[in-house]
């Protein structure tokens, strides 16, 4: 039997997820209300099934091309000038991915050797195992409530070593609902440009905005373009998880790369999954907005229900469908206020520290949960506090 010996010093390097270990400890509890989960809880949209089931009936069903159909490549590079302003041949520098996770994954792989530094967000994201896998070294760049969780360009130009490799952003923002605005991102791309660095642009939340912000693809700006690998995933926007489709953009050589490996991993993206993903990128995009209109509601229905909540604060979230809400005032840490809001009154939160040290003192909640389930869930969570101090 093989049990530990033998198994790589980089396993170890890979942390199992606190949210997977969040979703545990509720999977031995009844009556439990999800806001942990970073998941649409609509259905996919009628018509993309409909396409799906039509490519199952033309034969859809055998091993793709490893890069992807090229007519999906031709589908998202019209999408990518339409929407992002990135002009990307589909022969050469685009590629269908199993999501973005792919993309995060074979990034690292392609460009991290031991002892590179590698910039992430703090709080963001947690890219922290795919870094250190292949020895990278993670270098946190603090973004502060007070900015709104907005990234101050002075700090990334403080973390810059002669070991910096690579800039990884994540805007909208998982988990705090922020937004780095174009004067941000020319920020970061003269950074980029003056030290001569590689940056990683995750967007996976880019369709879901409110209050007119503007989202910028940073393969866009000026310069920009062939130090830029860009993650797009049709998960958050069309409420497809489940299919695992995502793309990657950029430089020729990069995408060959990326071809090559995908031979050796998955062999290619599901067939079907790819002709669905073509009818949601080609056709009408309402399902989008009526998504987008609901997640607007429920923010508020957030927003005004932790505010309500003594020693919680939450700003405003101006993307996603994720608040962060601000819990030093109660006193404990955020997994054990976590934990006390889950065991007391069965509702999943996200502890922040998940999310690096800087997200210690606050929560991750999704409100990608239907309206009434969403108050319930605030009610609860303002009972499990208020017997805090019972």
């Amino acid at each position: 039997m093989i049990e530990g010996n033998g198994m790589t010093k980089r396993i170890a390097r890979v942390e199992w997820s606190g949210i997977r270990n969040m979703h545990a400890k509720a999977s031995k509890l009844d009556n439990v209300i999800n806001l942990g989960i970073g998941q649409p809880d609509f259905d996919t949209p009628d018509h993309i099934i409909a396409a799906a089931k039509v490519a199952l009936d033309e034969g859809y069903t055998r091993y793709p091309p490893a890069q992807g159909f090229l007519d999906v490549r031709q589908a998202i590079a019209e999408k990518l000038i339409r929407q992002n302003g990135i002009v990307a041949d589909p022969e050469t520098e685009i590629m269908v991915t199993v999501g973005a996770m792919q993309v995060v994954f074979n990034t690292m792989l392609n460009f991290i050797e031991a002892g590179d530094e590698v910039i992430v967000m703090d709080p963001g994201y947690d890219y922290f195992s795919q870094i250190r896998l292949f020895g990278g070294v993670p270098v946190s760049v603090p973004l502060r409530e007070e900015n709104g969780f907005r990234l101050d360009p002075a700090d990334l130009s403080d973390a810059l070593t002669d070991k910096t490799k690579l800039i990884v952003i994540n805007s909208p923002s998982n988990p705090t609902g922020a937004v780095f605005d174009r004067t941000i991102m020319k920020a970061i791309a003269k950074i980029a440009i003056e030290h001569d660095l590689l940056v990683f642009s995750d967007e996976p939340y880019e369709d879901l905005m409110f209050d007119g912000h503007e989202h910028v693809s940073i393969a866009s700006l000026d310069g920009m373009k062939d130090r830029t690998i860009t993650a797009f995933t049709l998960s958050k926007t069309y409420a497809m998880t489940g299919w695992r489709v995502g793309y990657a953009v950029g430089t020729p050589p990069v995408i060959a790369e990326m071809e090559k490996l995908m031979e050796h991993l998955v062999s290619g993206v599901t067939a079907v999954s790819q002709r669905a993903a073509l009818a949601a990128i080609t056709s009408s995009q309402d399902c989008v907005q009526e998504m987008t209109d609901a997640y607007e509601r429920r923010r508020h229905i957030v927003y005004e229900g932790l505010n309500a909540i003594d020693g919680v604060s939450c700003i405003m979230p101006e993307s996603t469908f994720y608040a962060f809400p601000n819990i030093k005032e109660l006193g404990l840490s955020s997994w054990d206020l976590a934990c006390h809001i889950l065991n007391d009154q069965q509702v999943i939160t996200i502890p922040g520290v998940i999310f690096g040290e800087n997200g210690e003192g606050y929560l991750r909640l999704s409100f990608a949960v239907e309206d009434a389930e969403l108050r319930e869930a605030i009610t609860r969570i303002k009972l499990a506090i208020e017997s805090l101090h019972t």
